[in-house]
């Protein structure tokens, strides 16, 4: 009973109170139609404003919000995005419809405090905002960090007899994770609408070879040298050439060497000049004409410090400086010698030419029994091909009675290398390496065609003869004249002489490219 008698005198002092305050009060209150006056979704005053009109006002302040751009600083770069382009959007549920009944629905109780809350500093809805945490990753992932530096390994390259070392330098990255946690949390928590500068998170990276491991690079594990006493100074200097061009590579471990990659282009601008190389069966002039025993040469290196070969290619034909299957063709792009880094250290080549020699020393990480082990490499020979009959090519510029080898003979062979593996003088596996095929190539021959002239008989003491003894040293001096233009043109082949951009250069040479003798 006594309740009931409060909410009655509540009910009459509120009636009292709209007859006495009603004016002031109702200013507040909106119409049937519009949101009452005070009332603010997030920064948006939609006061008096319609829902369709408020909706669209709410939508044109989260557009301009999207507009509003992010710069992630990376060191002393920096990359910039709009929030809209990150997946910045809004959720407005139903804070419109809640604040158009503001003060115009639920008892008149309700009424009165919803109108008196206005009156006393506004109502404002928030807005819910989301952030697509997907699109800020790509985005720091892909912009940010571009402006990564990356680690340097360790490197060793040996001179004067001695390993020389440098220090590896640590990288540095954008921490994609913790970044995009911070951008997520400044837009979500702590923005101020206003555009945003962020700088990334850094963290240091370390290379995969320190120093400390690539300094085990300290063993020769395997070392070959070939010898080129009669090759001719152009031949000589592309081996010197070859040997400068491989000498202290550098191969981490997995890394594969090809050395078509340290020794391409064969051209007179790397060092190369014109030399004996094969094409097709014959021997021909080609510039970089040597290459073949420089790779041949690293191959049995290679071998001896039993690392992986990935690609070798026997020559067409044999060759004098090792023996059978033990050599690597270097050719175009179609031959090439290629072996992996299969061991944990860093290994180095060295290459060099000394005597009319060529060296090349492997250095690594020596992991093997030396004391007890050791290996050898024999060839098997499976075949024998004799040369086929010699091919005479005729000369009309030479007499009948000149005739010049410009060829020699080469003998067909088919055979295999083995590694053969000792422990204690005993023999415990033998390795097939490699199969080889040699083909068969004729002598050429080159003769002259030219019929002689007789010198008729002249009396002793005739004009005829004297006139003829005159003729026959004119002649004798044009012999003399083409024996030196010869000497000329043999010159052109000198590497003192030549200019390396004259060389001539036959296009068909470059349909398979052609392998030096």
């Amino acid at each position: 009973m006594e309740r009931r008698v409060t909410h009655y005198y509540a009910l009459i002092i509120l009636t009292i109170s709209f007859v006495l305050f009603g004016n002031d009060l109702c200013v507040y209150a909106a119409n049937s139609n519009t949101i009452t006056k005070g009332v603010f979704i997030d920064e948006v005053d939609v006061s008096g404003l319609t829902a369709k009109e408020a909706e669209n006002k709410v939508n044109e302040f989260v557009n301009e919000l999207r507009e509003r751009e992010i710069s992630i600083r990376v060191g002393e770069n920096t990359v910039t995005a709009k929030l809209g382009d990150l997946g910045y959007e809004h959720k407005i549920n139903d804070v419109i419809d809640k604040a158009f009944e503001l003060g115009t629905t639920g008892n008149l109780i309700k009424r009165y405090k919803d109108l008196k809350d206005i009156a006393q500093g506004g109502i404002s809805y928030p807005i819910e905002f989301t952030i697509n945490s997907n699109h800020i990753r790509e985005f720091v992932s892909t912009k940010a960090s571009e402006f990564n530096v990356e680690p340097v390994n360790a490197t060793v390259s040996r001179s004067n007899g001695k390993m020389i070392y440098t220090d590896h330098i640590l990288g540095r990255r954008v921490d994609v994770e913790t970044t995009v946690s911070d951008i997520v949390d400044t837009i979500l928590n702590s923005w101020n609408r206003n555009d945003i500068v962020l700088d990334a998170h850094m963290e240091d990276v370390a290379p995969i070879y320190t120093r400390d491991v690539v300094e085990l690079c300290n063993t020769l594990l395997g070392s070959f040298s070939t010898e080129y006493a009669d090759s001719a100074e152009g031949r000589a200097a592309n081996l010197a050439n070859g040997a400068r061009l491989i000498n202290n590579a550098l191969i981490y471990p997995g890394e594969v060497f090809s050395a078509y990659e340290y020794l391409a282009p064969f051209n007179g601008k790397n060092g190369y000049y014109v030399a004996g190389a094969y094409s097709k069966g014959k021997v021909i002039d080609s510039v970089g004409g040597g290459a073949c025993q420089v790779t041949t040469t690293l191959y049995n290196a290679v071998l001896k410090a039993e690392l992986e070969i990935v690609e070798r290619q026997a020559h067409s034909m044999t060759i004098s400086y090792v023996d059978l299957s033990r050599d690597a063709a270097i050719a175009g792009t179609y031959k090439d010698l290629k072996f992996r880094n299969n061991t944990d250290v860093p290994i180095l080549i060295q290459a060099y030419t000394k005597g009319r020699k060529i060296t090349f020393n492997i250095w690594g990480h020596e992991t093997r029994d030396v004391d007890n082990r050791r290996i050898e490499f024999e060839t098997r020979v499976l075949s024998e091909t004799p040369p086929p009959a010699d091919v005479i090519e005729e000369d009309p510029t030479k007499p009948v009675t000149y005739r010049k080898v410009t060829q020699s003979a080469h003998t067909g062979y088919k055979a295999e290398l083995y590694k053969v593996i000792y422990e204690n003088g005993v023999e415990v596996g033998r390795t097939l390496i490699n199969k080889s095929n040699y083909i068969p190539a004729p002598r050429y021959i080159t003769v002259g065609t030219k019929e002689v002239e007789t010198v008729p008989n002249i009396p002793e003491g005739s004009d005829i003869e004297d006139d003829a003894n005159n003729e026959q040293k004119v002649g004798s001096n044009l012999e003399d004249n083409q024996e030196d233009l010869s000497i000329q043109e043999d010159n052109l082949t000198n590497p003192d002489e030549q200019v390396q951009g004259d060389i001539y250069w036959d296009s068909e040479w470059d349909e398979e490219g052609p392998e030096d003798d």
